[in-house]
């Protein structure tokens, strides 16, 4: 299968940070307009999305109505066409809606609810920034603990998922923590490096977030759910990998000599050898362990940024000062390995595409598209989920059966 007919490109990955905004404000919206009803009726979506209040009658012990409905993104998304013109349009953002917005709609829980402030787009963004960024720490080898090390694919495969199932389902609707974990168990299916779930239970303690084996594997079925039951998944760093490869068989070519030059002391001028391009290989590797987190898997092709990590990598490697190194001309290495296979537009267009990618990694550094492995403010972050827990809608029943025991316990003191 070529990746052009793969789901991850026909249905997952977006036009433009626009679109990633205008997804992430719907389902924010769709999450409020639920939490501000009152709880005597039952939520219902149309096909647009809206939500409506049906009144239901009540039946006997039921104190509150469970509106965590799942919603899938394609009927979130909708059938709408894919852009065209994705060189022009795909660092288009927008600010993301905020209540002073005339059309921003409710922003507080109902009375019954106790009127509390409701996540905006922007916060709901941040959070799931926070959490995506722990998933490395959960699955994948930098692990805390150590049973849950597993290879980068792992990771990418379990971040790229969860950004997915929250493209169409809100934080304050479903519990992000057990999502993490939900997300990284279902990685290591996906990818055929089974663990043990309660591994997963040990690793969420060790990272003082705990989640009980029980609660991941409800979380799990409603994961699927959220994700259309769509389980394909590339990762770029297979492509850094098979490019390194190529790389290195090219510029030991005639036509591809010139295309590389060695610095050092002695000002050594050699043919390409076995390790020369290791540096810049591990450095690529090191950058997807950013973009993983990030949005950017959503908008480019895993090839487009195993291509541009390489090419990011490369400058670092130069600029680094570290001995003799080997630098690579990674736009003439483009252009001559696909001359007379591809037109000269093509050609153009990929260079163009990689160039505006390898902007965006290098912004990375800023914790700038998502990447939650820089520049986080905790403090804001702490007021973020004071927040959620005040207005969300999962937990409240274990809220309320811990008070009862609490009052029971007080009561049997006595």
């Amino acid at each position: 299968m070529h990746y052009e007919e793969s789901s991850q490109f026909t249905k997952w990955q977006l036009s433009s940070l626009s679109e990633l905004d205008s997804l992430r404000e719907h389902t924010n919206r769709r999450a409020r307009d639920v939490l501000s009803r009152d709880t005597n009726g039952s939520a219902t979506a149309d096909d647009g999305g809206n939500v409506k209040m049906e009144d239901a009658p009540k039946e006997a012990g039921d104190s509150q109505i469970n509106p965590c409905e799942i919603y899938g993104f394609a009927e979130t998304r909708g059938d709408r066409p894919k852009a065209t013109n994705l060189d022009d349009n795909i660092l288009d953002a927008q600010q993301l809606m905020q209540e002073s917005d005339p059309d921003y709609g409710p922003t507080h829980t109902s009375k019954s609810r106790g009127n509390h402030p409701l996540l905006t787009p922007t916060d709901e963004s941040s959070l799931i920034t926070f959490y995506c960024s722990k998933i490395p720490l959960l699955i994948g080898p930098h692990a805390t603990l150590p049973r849950c090390r597993r290879d980068a694919k792992v990771a990418a495969t379990a971040c790229l998922l969860f950004r997915r199932f929250y493209l169409s389902n809100s934080v304050m609707m479903h519990d992000p923590k057990c999502m993490l974990a939900a997300a990284a168990f279902l990685a290591t299916k996906v990818e055929d490096v089974m663990i043990l779930v309660g591994y997963l239970e040990m690793g969420t303690k060790e990272m003082n977030a705990p989640v009980l084996m029980n609660d991941i594997l409800d979380a799990e079925i409603q994961f699927i759910k959220g994700i259309d039951f769509d389980l394909l998944v590339f990762s770029p760093y297979k492509t850094v990998l098979s490019y390194t490869e190529d790389l290195r068989t090219f510029l030991k070519s005639e036509k591809g000599r010139g295309l590389i030059a060695f610095s050092g002391e002695d000002g050594e001028q050699r043919l390409l050898a076995g390790e020369d391009l290791r540096p810049i290989h591990d450095a690529a590797m090191k950058i997807c362990d950013d973009v993983i987190v990030s949005d950017i898997p959503m908008l480019f092709a895993p090839g487009e940024v195993g291509l541009a990590a390489l090419m990011v990598a490369n400058e670092y490697v130069n600029s680094g000062g570290d001995g003799a190194s080997s630098s690579v001309d990674m736009m003439g290495y483009i252009r001559s390995r696909f001359h007379g296979t591809a037109d000269a537009a093509a050609i153009d267009a990929v260079t163009h595409r990689v160039s505006k990618l390898g902007q965006m990694i290098r912004e990375l550094k800023e914790g700038k598209y998502g990447c939650g492995n820089y520049n986080l403010n905790m403090d804001t972050l702490k007021v973020l989920n004071k927040k959620l827990k005040k207005c969300r809608a999962w937990g409240t029943a274990d809220k309320k059966e811990g008070k009862k025991k609490k009052k029971k316990r007080k009561a049997e003191d006595a």
